[in-house]
């Protein structure tokens, strides 16, 4: 392993790079054909005869080609070559499009997602398991629980009848069926009965959140199935396919030896990085992982096939086996790894790099180029070719792009004087260990920098999140997480006869995996390890890789290096910071309308007011549901509109369902002062009190507000709050809500929280007024007395800010006497009225996307 006394070290001749890459050309091609297809949703038939078109007329200029001949033809020849092939380009992009038009909109007449809605229905199907149960770790769980104490069960179906009735209807298409508790009775393979209720999946119901329709769609799942007893699962068949039922009760059997032979506490992440059973983790354990940069730790990535394929090949070479012969070896390996744990997209994808670096090995090929890559890039394409859009695959092919590029300057240092490496091969070897331990550290270091500054302004766009520490703990994590990966393959291949052994190897992994949350968490810890951003702009972002993708693969790009540098410092403050910097300034000076978002958060309450001089504030922000989920939702909206500070929020009252998402959200945005009643500071509600506790963290100010008190006074938007008097009034929280009017140019908006009781009795006898907007007094109930509060408001438009399953039809009904708009955020997604001189415009977010 280390060089010895006099040992002449190897060196690498450094070739320039190969200029012809076809497959860049061809995969490039069929790519923007995807592309096209998703944003323009053109016609698959067209597209389909358009690209034999092309492949026969390429075909044609080939053969003419082919049949010319002499010198004199040289010239025609490469004209009908470039011909030739932008013919088979053009021809690359409409596959594209037929392919994924194919994938995205073409489903059977019978498809389950046919006869699903956004509201869920009773249904009764019979369906074929096609995947092993996965088993969700509750969030509120501890992290000691056990598969068992979890909360859910997910796998995949294939449906195969629906009944109607008494009658039953064919049907077809896979959907993802949720079993609210645990169960161990059903296994991949079986024919099952299922009594549950069938939902569409929901598009996004407020901007910046994150489209899980889309994403299932992708994989073709447009319904979910939900039963919330296992006895509503009828196994009515086992299969009867050897394959299937070894594979079922291996896979199962492989997770219970994980559980029994590591230690409960990191059992969870033994699982995920052995098994791809991430779903065995709490959110909150995931989300240190995500702030510190390493969350792609948690998925079977090609860092981790990488080195099981790594150390395979090097155990098999041990066994004085021949380099073709291991080569072949550790495809087969890293194929049945793969199958092992169901070809999941993150495992398939890196099971693709690995074997086609190995093939290229096989064939003569000492790196990985860019054309190996392609071939991958395209054969991932072919499998699902909604990749492109994916996280995860751009995130994969940027690394093994960014590492195949960079490998001159990672992997080949600088030529050593022959006098110093004399005299390094006569150091003690110590000596020379240290010095090899220090060229890897090296190594490690530029690998980690280097990816990280090229996936960097991705992942600030997608998880609008920038973690320097990554570039600390990434190398610090290598040696960690290779030997937690070789415990748990101990723990799955002795936990099966030799129990000793499997309880070491588990008490190894185990150590390791507790080192790399040690790490990752004491990271976490650090000032400034992770910062939360809007982002850069799309336009910005594609600036940003089009510049990378012409330096990497045209060599005449490539400029010296002080100018990459400069051009790198100039998109970053002309590309990404100024551009929000510029808009602020514009904002602050420009007359633009007062916006009031009413976001969607379930049952609860939220409410973006963007003033016309550039000023944010938040009324309310939490939801009934769980805190992270609205503290997501609120984020998203916020970052979608490059609010990275928030200059005031306004909480209503002491309920969990209008507050419990500022504590996460103190974390990731800047703001200025939260408003609150005195009834709400001196609450003893433990929720509040840990609010107060996280507010301080984060170093926000409170300030008490009463009624006769104005916010902003230098604002164009007159901001006056009607209640509650400073002392009070007796009553619950809810009598207490801060009532919020906002006047600009002469319209007006209120927002009353949950005002019910003595405090809706004081506000109605006072005088009336004239309302535009009117946020529904506790989410609509009778207790806001609807009917007497609207003769009184007299508003134009109404907002319902409450869950489906709370804003039923009896409710609505109280507010359809008069004339007036009744929008739900349970029905319209977000809602946003936009106050200016010509009015108040009115808009849905589900009927009307705005940008």
């Amino acid at each position: 392993m280390f060089p010895e006394r006099g040992e002449e070290p190897v060196r690498v001749v450094r070739t320039r790079w190969p200029s012809y890459q076809p497959m860049v050309l061809v995969v490039i091609a069929f790519a923007l054909g995807v592309f096209l297809d998703r944003e323009l949703d053109l016609n698959g038939c067209v597209a389909f005869v358009l690209a034999w078109t092309c492949l026969v007329a390429w075909c044609f200029c080939f053969r003419r080609q082919s049949n010319d001949g002499g010198l004199t033809e040289s010239r025609v020849t490469g004209s009908r070559e470039r011909i030739g092939s932008t013919i088979l380009l053009v021809g690359l992009v409409f596959a594209g499009v037929f392919w994924h038009h194919g994938r995205w909109n073409w489903f059977g007449v019978g498809e389950i997602g046919r006869f699903a809605s956004g509201t869920s229905i009773p249904c009764c199907v019979d369906a074929t398991v096609i995947s092993e149960p996965r088993w969700m770790l509750a969030d509120e769980r501890s992290n000691q629980d056990r598969p068992e104490d979890s909360a859910r069960t997910r796998l995949t179906v294939r449906v195969n009848r629906i009944r109607d009735g008494e009658q039953w209807i064919d049907a077809g298409g896979i959907a993802d069926l949720v079993i609210h508790t645990f169960t161990k009775h059903v296994k991949s393979g079986d024919q099952i009965h299922v009594f549950g209720r069938l939902v569409a999946s929901s598009p996004p119901s407020n901007p910046g959140q994150f489209d899980f329709q889309a994403y299932f769609r992708a994989e073709s799942k447009l319904a979910f199935l939900h039963v919330y007893q296992a006895d509503s699962v009828q196994v009515m068949m086992r299969t009867l396919v050897v394959e299937r039922r070894f594979l079922s009760s291996l896979r199962q059997r492989l997770n219970e030896l994980t559980w029994t032979y590591v230690d409960h506490q990191e059992a969870g992440l033994a699982s995920a990085i052995l098994l791809g059973n991430r779903e065995q983790l709490s959110r909150k354990r995931r989300d240190v992982f995500l702030e510190t940069g390493t969350v792609h730790l948690l998925a079977i990535s090609g860092l981790h096939v990488g080195i099981l394929a790594g150390s395979f090949f090097l155990l098999f070479r041990i066994g004085l086996l021949s380099r073709r012969r291991c080569l072949w070896l550790t495809i087969l390996f890293v194929v049945f790894y793969a199958w092992l744990v169901e070809f999941r997209p993150p495992v398939s994808r890196a099971a693709i790099l690995v074997t086609l670096f190995c093939l290229g090995r096989l064939w003569g090929e000492n790196h990985f180029s860019f054309n190996l890559l392609a071939i991958a890039g395209w054969v991932v394409l072919l499998i699902n070719p909604s990749d492109l859009f994916g996280l995860g695959p751009q995130l994969s092919f940027l690394a093994v792009a960014t590492l195949t590029f960079g490998r001159e300057w990672v992997f080949w240092p600088p030529p050593i004087d022959p006098v110093k490496r004399l005299i390094a091969s006569t150091r003690p070897w110590p000596v020379r260990c240290f010095n090899w331990m220090g060229r890897q550290l090296r190594t490690a270091i530029l690998v980690s920098g280097l990816i990280w500054i090229v996936s960097m302004p991705l992942v600030a766009f997608r998880f609008h999140l920038i973690a320097p520490i990554a570039l600390v703990v990434n190398p610090l994590l290598l040696i960690p997480i290779a030997w937690g990966l070789f415990g748990g393959l101990g723990v799955l291949v002795f936990g099966w006869f030799l129990p000793p052994a499997a309880y070491l190897s588990g008490w190894f992994c185990e150590r390791n995996l507790a080192l790399i949350e040690w790490i990752i968490g004491a990271a976490q810890a650090v000032p400034a390890s992770h910062l939360w951003t809007a982002g850069p702009s799309g336009v910005a972002l594609a600036v940003f890789y089009l510049g990378v993708f012409l330096f990497a693969v045209y060599p005449p790009s490539r400029l010296p290096g002080r100018w990459i540098a400069g051009l790198a410092l100039g998109w970053l403050v002309f590309g990404w910071l100024v551009p929000s910097q510029v808009a602020r300034y514009v904002d602050r000076h420009s007359d633009k309308p007062l916006i009031c978002t009413f976001v969607d958060v379930g049952h609860g309450s939220c409410v973006l007011m963007q003033l016309p001089d550039g000023r944010n504030l938040l009324y309310d922000a939490g939801s009934l549901g769980a805190a992270d989920y609205a503290a997501r939702t609120i984020a998203g909206v916020l970052w979608s509109e490059q609010i990275e500070r928030l200059d005031a929020v306004v909480l209503s009252h002491a309920d969990v369902d209008h507050f419990n998402a500022l504590s996460n959200l103190a974390h990731r945005f800047s703001i200025e002062v939260v408003y609150v009643t005195q009834q709400m500071e001196a609450s003893d509600s433990p929720a509040v009190k840990e609010l107060w506790v996280a507010l301080e963290e984060c170093g926000v100010s409170r300030e008490l507000v009463a009624a006769g008190d104005e916010l902003f006074v230098d604002s164009a938007v007159g901001m006056k709050l009607l209640g509650p008097p400073r002392n009070g009034i007796v009553g619950n929280d809810n009598a207490n809500s801060l009532v919020l009017l906002l006047e600009h140019l002469g319209r007006k908006v209120l927002l009353p929280g949950d005002l019910e009781r003595a405090g809706l009795d004081r506000l109605l006898d006072s005088n009336p007024i004239d309302t535009d907007v009117v946020m529904a007094a506790h989410h609509g109930s009778q207790n806001s007395q609807p009917e007497a509060f609207m003769r009184w408001a007299t508003p134009e438009y109404v907002v319902i800010s409450g869950g489906s399953q709370r804003v039923t039809d009896r409710v609505i009904r109280k507010f359809e006497p008069t004339r007036r708009e009744v929008a739900r955020t349970d029905v319209d997604g977000a809602i946003r009225f936009s106050v200016d001189r010509r009015g108040v415009r009115f808009e849905r977010w589900e009927s009307e996307p705005w940008r």
